[in-house]
């Protein structure tokens, strides 16, 4: 590992390690912050990152059919699908009167599928879209990793906090609803 340092004792953000590091954390940890920003202000994951990750799975998945691309076991594969099951279940849910089968036994099962399924789905399409991932150092994976978890958390904070830097003008202008706890200002 080269952890090469300028003549100030500062990393050299020239270094391959380095700039994959930046790369994934910065990528990583603004989608980590959206979701916790969400989570935060509505109490909800909205359904266009839902979409995001079915979308990103998808190919992920479809191109390691088609093309020499990672994953490479079925295992694997199958855990890309878990975002296509989110999406079946709310179809039979919202479109069919599920009357013989129990609403709440559909989606206990699909919370506990996705549930037990979403950190390994999180963590394939990590080394599989960022494949410098694996091969960094366990330090630069451990930067990489906090990172992501700081900015959920920040997100989250802010999200609850929004009040705090934000008024309901900014939400209407950008087509949210409105957090229950938005500042009233211009309106």
């Amino acid at each position: 590992m080269d952890t090469r340092h300028s003549g100030t004792g500062q990393r050299d953000a020239g270094v391959p390690e380095n700039r994959a590091t930046l790369l994934i954390a910065a990528g990583s940890g603004a989608v980590a912050f959206a979701i916790g920003f969400n989570l935060g202000a509505f109490g909800e994951v909205f359904f266009d990152q839902v979409f995001t990750v079915w979308v990103v799975a998808t190919i992920v998945f479809v191109g390691s059919l088609i093309a020499d691309l990672p994953p490479r076991t079925w295992l694997r594969r199958l855990v890309l699908l878990v975002p296509s099951l989110w999406l079946l279940v709310s179809w039979l849910h919202n479109t069919y009167d599920l009357k013989y089968v129990d609403v709440r036994v559909v989606t206990a099962v699909s919370l506990i599928v996705t549930g037990v399924a979403i950190p390994y789905l999180g963590w394939v399409l990590f080394t599989v879209i960022n494949p410098d991932f694996p091969n960094l150092s366990r330090r630069h994976r451990g930067a990489v990793l906090i990172a992501i978890a700081v900015s959920l958390v920040i997100g989250v904070f802010f999200g609850a906090n929004n009040d705090a830097v934000l008024t309901c003008h900014d939400f209407k202008v950008s087509g949210n609803d409105l957090p229950d706890n938005c500042r009233r200002g211009l309106s």
